[in-house]
């Protein structure tokens, strides 16, 4: 039990520094200064949760805000169902053009280029991290959304650091 609560922790931490300030608000919605440092951070920490394909990730929640609960949606509940939602971590490669300002940043570009040798290493070190990870964004695509529309919901937090009030952000 203690083991599983360290690592609880620790993807609490990473989730929060990779997905939530990383890939959500830094890289996806260009929230925050542009600094080296955290770039590397981010994407490590994201890569800690599963997270190998940063430009698939931010394309793909990019999408969603465009087309939030259509068929264009790449992860609405009510056009996917519960596993292709759960299952939409691993984004396949988005269309460039809605990434065009993060392609040629040579952190991002490095990590989508070879995060997919890093993730198997990964999994062996840290696989409850990975797990937590997977679990994370599928709750939060999938109950973050009820009738075709954004909700927020507490227990989101739970296993997506922060991302709770999924309503409160599509405004």
């Amino acid at each position: 039990m203690k083991y599983l609560l360290l690592q609880y922790a620790l993807y609490f931490a990473l989730a929060t520094i990779g997905a939530t300030y990383g890939l959500h608000r830094y890289w996806a919605h260009n929230r925050g200064s542009r600094k080296v440092w955290f770039e590397w951070v981010s994407l490590i920490c994201a890569l800690f949760i599963g997270l190998y394909k940063p430009l698939g990730w931010v394309a793909a929640h990019r999408l969603h805000h465009k087309h939030t609960d259509t068929e264009l949606d790449p992860h609405s509940p009510k056009h996917k169902g519960f596993w292709k939602v759960i299952l939409s971590i691993w984004t396949p490669d988005m269309p460039a053009s809605v990434i065009r300002d993060l392609v040629k940043n040579p952190r991002i570009k490095f990590m989508q280029r070879y995060g997919k040798w890093f993730i198997i290493p990964v999994i062996l070190i840290s696989p409850l991290t990975v797990l937590f990870g997977f679990l994370g964004i599928g709750i939060l695509n999938y109950f973050g959304h009820k009738d075709g529309k954004p909700v927020s919901k507490w227990y989101i937090n739970i296993l997506a650091p922060f991302e709770g009030n999924h309503k409160d952000h599509h405004e």
